[in-house]
């Protein structure tokens, strides 16, 4: 049985997402198929250990945010569900490892898209709080 996870703080994931949107368009642009595995490891390692476990949230939340304003003094954002990102980790994980056996398979258009349409869904996430996971995992 699942745990429930706890709720992270907005800007913690606007940041992992950013970075993922911002890590996979770089590997588009500069054309860097290894790069693609290496950021589906860190989002599935979120998936699989929940949002503490992410890479991306540790750096955020250890070195960024406490040189940071406390949100409480800017303006507070509502914290995001635990769920909500462990699901968007998840499609992240599914999208990109779709791409990696694309790259691997020889059909790098295939793999390329895939690529852009996941950095896409993490710049959303990232901009305007739209989690398409969550809204996949709820049906609708």
């Amino acid at each position: 049985m699942h745990q429930p996870v706890e709720a992270v703080e907005a800007r913690t994931d606007r940041v992992a997402q950013g970075a993922v949107g911002i890590a996979l368009l770089a590997a588009f642009v500069f054309r860097l198929p290894w790069l693609v595995p290496a950021v589906a490891l860190v989002v599935a390692i979120g998936a699989l250990g929940g949002p503490r476990a992410n890479a991306l949230h540790y750096v955020f939340e250890r070195w960024i945010a406490p040189r940071l304003p406390s949100p409480s003094t800017v303006a507070p954002e509502p914290k995001v569900a635990g769920a909500t990102v462990r699901a968007q980790d998840a499609l992240a994980t599914a999208i990109l490892l779709a791409a990696t056996f694309a790259f691997i398979l020889g059909v790098g258009f295939v793999g390329w898209f895939l690529v852009v349409a996941e950095a896409v869904v993490a710049i959303m996430a990232a901009t305007t709080r739209i989690h398409i996971a969550e809204r996949l995992r709820r049906g609708g």
